[in-house]
This record gives C-alpha cells, sequence and structure tokens, in this order.
C-alpha cells in the first residue's frame, strides 16, 4: 500500500514538475514546496488518501502549517470523515498569518461545510472570507460562493438593525393650542402629545424555512421579530416629565407559512399565505391578530415586474373588545432597471380600517415613488424617495364630534446612502435622512419629523 502511494507521489511530483517546467532529478526527494505541489496535485486526482499522508508530513514539518490543515480539511472531507475535515478546516483559518491564506482557509471551510450539507455553516465562514477579501473580483466571488450557499439552504435569516436620532420620536404635534377646522377651541396639549426628541432604536428579524420545495412551488415557514426602543433626550424629559421611553416602545411578533407557485408565462408567479401574532405597545399586549395573504408577480418585460398584494386581517384587543378591528390592505408596485442600471419603483397602498371604536374606522392611501442610480457616487450606493399620503376618518371623536370628520395629508422626502465598499463580512453601513409633516383639521395630528437613521445592510 505504502509503495502504491509512494509510485502514485513520485507520478504526481514528476507531472506536477513537469508543467512547471521542471525535469526532478532521479533519487531526489520532496523539498517542502514539492510536497505541497504534489499535496496540491493529489487533491486534483482524487488521491485523496496520497495527499492526507503528505499533509501528515508537512505537519511534522511544521505543526503550525496553514496549507497543510487545509490540504487536510478537503482530503477528510472527501474520504468521509466530516469532524476531521471541519476540525482541520478551523485549524487552517487559525493559522494562516496573511488576509490572502484567511481567505483562501475561510473559502476551503465553507466547500468542506458545503459539501457535507452544512449551508448555514458555509455562509458564515463565507462571510469570514468576505472580511479578508482586498479585491473587486474576491468580493464578486464571495458574493457568487454566498448566493449558492443560501439557494441550497432550507433556513434563511435577516436581521436589520438602525439607530435613528429624531426630533419626533412620538409623533406628537409642534403645536400647544388644540385647533379644529381652523377655530381654536382653548385646549392645551400635554406634553407627551407635543413632538419629543431622542432616539429611536429598530430591531427587525424575520426567519424563513423551507418545507418543500420544486421547479414550480415553494412552501415556506416564517417568524419575524420586531421591536422598537425609544431613548427620550433630556429635553423630551423636561416636556413631559411624566412619560418614560417605555411609554412609546412597541413589539411586533408573528408565525405564519406561505406557498408560492408559477402560474402563468415564465416569471410569473402567485402566492398565498397566513399568519397569527400579537402586538405590543406601552409595555402592554395591545392586540393578536390573524390575517391571510395573496401576491401576484408579473413579468412585464426584461426589465419590468408588478406585484399586486392583498392582506385581509382581523385584531383582536387584549384590552377591550370595543378596539377590536378589522382591516383590508390592497398594494400595487411596479418597478423598472433603466439601460444604465438606475432602477425607479412606484407604488400604491389603500387601506380600509373598519372598529366598534368610531375613531379607529377610516380609509388611508400612500403613494410612494423611489429612484436607485446604478453608478455610485465615490464609495455610494444613492437612493431617493419621496412618499404622500391620505387618511380620511369619515366620523371623528374629541370631546364632541368633529365637523366633517378627521382629514390627514403627509408628504415626506428621503435619501439613503449605501456604504457598500467600507464592509465587514459582507455587511455594510447605511445612512439616510427623512424629513417631512402630516397637516390635518385637527391640529394634534399635524406633525413635522427629521430623522437620521443609521443601519447595516447585507451586500449580498
Amino acid at each position: 500500500m505504502k509503495r502504491g502511494l509512494l509510485a502514485a507521489a513520485l507520478a504526481l511530483w514528476a507531472s506536477a514538475a513537469a508543467a512547471q517546467g521542471v525535469e526532478p532529478e532521479a533519487g531526489a526527494t520532496f523539498s517542502l514546496d514539492q510536497a505541497r505541489l504534489v499535496a496540491r496535485g493529489a487533491l486534483q486526482a482524487g488521491e485523496f488518501e496520497l495527499a492526507r499522508q503528505i499533509a501528515m508530513g508537512l505537519l511534522q514539518a511544521d505543526e503550525e502549517d496553514p496549507f497543510a490543515y487545509g490540504v487536510l480539511a478537503a482530503a477528510h472531507s472527501r474520504l468521509n470523515d466530516p469532524k476531521l475535515a471541519r476540525a482541520a478546516a478551523r485549524l487552517s483559518y487559525r493559522y494562516s498569518d496573511t488576509r490572502v491564506q484567511k481567505f483562501g482557509a475561510a473559502r476551503t471551510a465553507a466547500r468542506v461545510a458545503a459539501a457535507q450539507d452544512r449551508p448555514t455553516q458555509s455562509q458564515a465562514w463565507l462571510r469570514i472570507a468576505a472580511a479578508h477579501a482586498d479585491t473587486p473580483e474576491q468580493d464578486t466571488l464571495v458574493a457568487r460562493e454566498y448566493a449558492r450557499a443560501r439557494a441550497a439552504n432550507p433556513l434563511r435569516f435577516d436581521l436589520n438593525f438602525s439607530i435613528a436620532p429624531s426630533d419626533n420620536v412620538n409623533n406628537g404635534t409642534d403645536n400647544v393650542l388644540e385647533v379644529i377646522n381652523g377655530v381654536p377651541t382653548f385646549g392645551f396639549f400635554r406634553g407627551s402629545s407635543r413632538a419629543l426628541s431622542g432616539t429611536v432604536a429598530v430591531f427587525d428579524a424575520r426567519l424563513r424555512y423551507r418545507l418543500r420545495a420544486n421547479q414550480k412551488s415553494r412552501t415556506t415557514a416564517t417568524a419575524r421579530l420586531y421591536t422598537r426602543q425609544v431613548d427620550l433626550s433630556s429635553e423630551a424629559q423636561s416636556i413631559a416629565p411624566n412619560v418614560s421611553n417605555s411609554d412609546f416602545a412597541s413589539t411586533y411578533a408573528e408565525l405564519g407559512v406561505q406557498h408560492r407557485f408559477a402560474l402563468g408565462a415564465p416569471g410569473n408567479a402567485m402566492g398565498v399565505g397566513a399568519a397569527i401574532g400579537a402586538s405590543w405597545f406601552g409595555g402592554e399586549r395591545s392586540y393578536d391578530f390573524f390575517k391571510a395573504n395573496l401576491r401576484r408577480d408579473v413579468r412585464l418585460s426584461e426589465r419590468s415586474r408588478l406585484s399586486l398584494t392583498g392582506v385581509a386581517e382581523r385584531r383582536l384587543s387584549t384590552i377591550s373588545s370595543l378596539r377590536d378591528a378589522s382591516v383590508v390592505t390592497l398594494g400595487a408596485n411596479f418597478g423598472h432597471k433603466l439601460s444604465g442600471g438606475d432602477r425607479f419603483r412606484i407604488g400604491l397602498t389603500v387601506q380600509d380600517v373598519t372598529g366598534d371604536n368610531i375613531n379607529a374606522d377610516f380609509q388611508t392611501a400612500s403613494l410612494r415613488a423611489s429612484y436607485t442610480f446604478g453608478k455610485q457616487v465615490g464609495p455610494v450606493q444613492i437612493t431617493t424617495g419621496l412618499t404622500v399620503g391620505y387618511t380620511d376618518y369619515n366620523v371623528y371623536t374629541l370631546v364632541r364630534p368633529v365637523d366633517g370628520g378627521r382629514q390627514d395629508e403627509s408628504i415626506y422626502g428621503d435619501i439613503s446612502l449605501f456604504f457598500k465598499d467600507y464592509h465587514v463580512a459582507g455587511f455594510a453601513p447605511t445612512l439616510q435622512l427623512r424629513t417631512g409633516q402630516r397637516s390635518s383639521n385637527v391640529n394634534r395630528f399635524e406633525i413635522s419629523e427629521t430623522t437620521i437613521t443609521f443601519g447595516i445592510q447585507s451586500k449580498f
């Protein structure tokens, strides 16, 4: 057996040396560099036991040789010893000294994990590889391998986190005296109703697990946890001394299932789903809900797509049945990619809310347009957006009914900057400036807001 391996090693060495334009001498022994050359050739030739033995020999010369551990990782993976393969991959990365070595070791570990049907672990190693990428070509290579690992993984986890200093964390009014339909009521707004400054932190985690899939359809279990926390400024605390940060905190959680299937021409699809969940506000559970949704995606052309959505939701208040509500939401979104790489999107959303509480019965509509520039400006990718909205309460009551009900109009503009060249493990910083205002015939709901949001976004 050993003679056969030795013969194979010599043959591989001769072949590799000839490829390098070097004629091996008779009776010559292996140098470390030659042994590495033979080990690489053995892997390429499918001689995995030979590669393993050569790697073990290299480790006798240097027990911290990252190349040898990389060979062991690949060899053990193909020799069906996953535990040793994973251990060798970790050691290869651990003992790598340069960014180039660490980049290669992390990719080797990712390939070992992928070969063992561990796509989540493979994605984690590719994130590490991305942290050591030095060139745009390496970034592209990692992104392509990451996309393959993600497609193979039934589990997908999306995480968004942002911190936003704001001059209005509670959607409060800038007014002091109450005015309805232009007529003062001589009422004063409490401090908690006034615009309060501070910082808003948002954590949004989404999990999807593919239950079954084929070329025509996919069924996925979903989960989401969203929380918004507020830290009031000292100025806000002086305006409203009787409120705390938790009074403006909110949390939303849901579990659901989605089924998507091809329908019609290539690129067209239909989706159906359902979910249950709960919502908390101010530290108290406010309502439970269940909802059903439909989605229709239509490919209009190579560059254009249209999505139509519908959601029916029933909310059951945990405080009083008078606060129960039914919500129907319809949406249409059109996206188009221009020849230069720019992207344009426009979407319309309409919503009807009905409930036993008079003030919880209204209709609203919003229109949003956004434009993403395909070419970066220096290190920054820029997206601009404009949102306009209208809400109508046919009947609205404060101390007494408001003549003509309540009508709100809003307009907001935003610009988002994505610093994709300044990434760590594929995650890059984002910065968004959003400003706008809402006007109303009931000035308690007139607000202005400017928010700067710092976040993190994945490049791939």
